[in-house]
């Protein structure tokens, strides 16, 4: 029962959870559904059995665990090196827009999801985002039985959480609903040291920054669906959904400046009190018809999206050196975004393995954004009486089609398909006069697997993805955090990354392997850089730039197995060799490109024990190799997950999880450029232990103790 064109009860189970696999052909053949899937494009983790899932866990601490997949401690996610976009159920989603996506992962309950598919080789059906993408399947109801799913979680520093999903049925209609309330707290230090540069490379001027920052946050989201099954072969849906995400900033920054010779300039120590609102709300209608021709699925989607964020920053800064009276600044950014989508997707399935898929999709995305900024109390006028606002706007509009095409020739499964995208950029106001733009990206992928053996099967591809910029990537209107000034960048080109693939997967009874050589070509990437204010200044601009360009090869290894019935164990490595030019200068006082080599990896390990029936002990640990900076590079850290399910009864279960266990993660930066020296360590203490009770209400009693198992 192993091999290609098996359809079990793996695969069944992504039938009902994640349509966009059931194209794929299949490697992993088990009586029950494994925690992994491997796929010829993908990679898909049922978490049905994750207990940091379960405990409470936010998305972005579930992704840690994932191989391959890298969360750093600012929370910006990548896989093999390169970066990913992150989609909800194949599309898009109002939950991780409107605000900085590690920020949404991080507020995102992770309780919602019941698979997530690592995406290495996107077909055209995906929006040309990124190289890599990351699917994020949800929960949905599998009858029409009434069932309702309880969880509430205590915390240290009043960190707590609670939830609540329901759905039922009543004859051709289904109805679902979910609320999650979450009280959680980041809390991260910063030190640097650096020292700028005089033209002959002597120093001009040093600064030394300690900052702590404290951000308590509150994440309140809502969601309700109704669908009706209109015929045997149509079915209708409607759904909204809902967040208010508060995050109230408060950091501590000591600063000291000193000159050549050694002596203060200055030292201050400046108290911040930032208020932040990223809040949405959606609706979505779907429509649905299957089985009318051969099988085929036609499904429609509309949806409409409403976001607005509001980040008011009033700093009171107190000098020593030279002594004088506190200086209070305000800065206050507001915006609001409105995006319509309308799409179409159509799959019919062919003779030979075969399968044709065709869609389209519609964006209209418009920005209003508005900074103000002044001395409180002074003639600027912070309380922006009569302050007037800079302001930014855009609207972009995305028009895209696909098609792809699979089907057998010979041993061989080979799919082609192509993606064209167009996006047309019309700036509104604050860019200068910046004229409309349009960008036409044609975006062709080719994929080839065989079967050599019932446990074996060899893939290759090759894919062409883009990544285009995000909203706050191309504002203009500044933000001033410490000695930085943080600007975006109206003229900012879509990146592109071309990439090829081999892979092998090893299927047995009790062992599956995989491994996969890869290489990466990025062009125009957009990266961070940072430069001198002026020159022989300590103080920075921050901005981005298409300055990067680079190559990235790897071989990811996986492997997973079991010893007896109560052990499983999860091995992997993604081994790598970056190159990547960046921009290290910039400005008025010009600029020049540095060149990094570096070779690195990510490995982790992931054991579960379940010494008993309804125990079940889990230790998820991750090592991660340096990585490559503008000038420089940052070093690598660890950190260690542990998690503990009982099954209290049937119903009730028990888990108790120990984030960070040894306190590990902590990167040091070493930055070398013509400009200036510096050295920066980042600590995010993180060593917490979450406790959660869940309760079924509702379903059947065996299935209710089974689902804990």
């Amino acid at each position: 029962m192993k091999g290609r064109g098996v359809r079990n009860a793996v695969i069944a189970g992504l039938a009902v959870a994640a349509p966009s696999a059931l194209a794929q052909t299949e490697v992993t053949v088990t009586a029950t559904p494994p925690e992994a899937v491997r796929l010829d494009d993908r990679t898909v983790y049922d978490l049905a059995g994750n207990l940091q899932a379960k405990g409470g866990g936010s998305v972005a601490e579930v992704l840690t665990a994932l191989p391959a997949v890298s969360v750093d401690p600012a929370g910006k996610v990548r896989v093999h090196g390169a970066a990913v976009t992150v989609m909800v159920d194949g599309k898009p989603s109002a939950a991780l827009r409107g605000m900085p996506l590690a920020t949404a992962l991080q507020s995102m309950p992770a309780n919602t999801i019941a698979k997530i598919e690592v995406i290495t080789d996107p077909g055209p059906e995906f929006r040309g985002d990124a190289g890599i993408i990351i699917n994020l399947v949800t929960r949905k109801p599998r009858s029409p039985a009434a069932k309702a799913d309880l969880g509430a979680g205590i915390g240290p520093q009043g960190r707590r959480s609670g939830s609540a999903a329901g759905s039922f049925g009543v004859g051709a209609w289904a109805f679902s609903g979910s609320a999650d309330v979450r009280d959680d707290i980041r809390y991260d230090l910063l030190d640097i040291d650096r020292t700028a540069k005089s033209a002959d490379g002597s120093a001009a001027g040093r600064l030394v920054e300690h900052r702590s920052t404290f951000v308590p946050y509150t994440n309140t989201t809502g969601t309700l669906s109704v669908s009706y099954a209109a015929s045997d072969h149509d079915t209708v849906s409607l759904s909204g959904e809902g967040a208010l995400r508060h995050r109230p900033r408060q950091y501590r920054d000591d600063l000291g400046v000193y000159g050549p010779d050694g002596g203060v300039t200055s030292r201050s120590v400046t108290q911040d009190c930032a208020p932040q609102h990223f809040d949405h709300a959606s609706l979505t209608g779907d429509y649905v018809r299957k089985g009318v021709i051969g099988g085929d699925t036609l499904s429609v989607k509309a949806s409409h999206e409403d976001h607005e964020t509001l980040r008011d920053q009033t700093d009171d800064q107190l000098f020593q050196v030279p002594a004088s009276v506190e200086d209070i600044y305000r800065q206050r950014h507001t915006e609001r975004e409105l995006i319509d989508t309308v799409s179409g997707d159509y799959v019919l399935p062919l003779p030979r393995e075969g399968q044709l898929k065709l869609g389209f999709e519609v964006e209209s995305d418009r920005v209003q954004s508005a900074y103000q900024a002044g001395a409180v109390g002074g003639p600027d006028d912070g309380g922006f009486g009569a302050t007037p606002a800079a302001r930014f706007g855009l609207n972009r509009t995305l028009s895209a089609g696909y098609a792809s095409y699979q089907r057998l020739l010979g041993p061989w499964l080979v799919k082609g398909g192509l993606r064209v995208e167009s996006m047309a950029t019309r700036f509104l106001t604050g860019t200068g006069g910046m004229p409309d733009s349009s960008d036409l990206r044609w975006l062709p992928s080719l994929s080839l697997g065989r079967d050599l053996s019932p446990e074996s099967r060899l893939t290759f591809s090759y894919t062409r993805r883009i990544d285009r910029p995000t909203t706050e990537q191309l504002n203009p209107l500044q933000t001033i955090v410490g000695a930085t000034t943080i600007l975006g960048n109206t003229g900012l080109r879509p990146s592109r990354t071309d990439s090829v693939a081999a892979g092998y997967t090893y299927t047995a009874a009790k062992v599956t392997a995989s491994g996969s050589l890869y290489a990466r070509h990025l062009t125009d990437d957009i990266v961070d850089y940072r430069y001198a204010a002026a020159p022989g200044a300590t103080t920075l601009v921050s901005t981005v730039e298409n300055a990067g360009s680079g190559t990235s090869a790897g071989l990811d290894l996986a492997v997973d197995f079991h010893l007896g019935p109560d052990w499983a164990v999860g091995l992997s490595s993604d081994l790598s060799l970056l190159r990547e030019t960046m921009p290290v200068g910039g400005g008025l006082i010009g600029g020049e490109n540095y060149t990094g080599t570096l070779f690195t990896h990510l490995s982790k390990i992931n054991l579960t024990w379940t010494p008993e029936e309804g125990d079940r002990l889990q230790l998820q640990a991750q090592l991660h190799g340096r990585s490559l900076e503008a000038g420089g590079t940052r070093s690598g850290y660890q950190s260690m997950t542990l998690s503990y399910g009982h099954d209290v009864t049937s119903r009730l279960k028990l888990i108790v999880t120990a984030n960070d266990v040894f306190n590990g993660v902590r990167r040091v930066t070493w930055i070398d450029t013509p400009q200036y020296r510096e050295r920066s360590e980042l600590a995010v203490p993180g060593q917490i232990v979450y406790l959660r009770l869940t309760y079924r209400l509702g379903g059947d009693e065996n299935k209710a103790g089974a689902a804990g198992k």
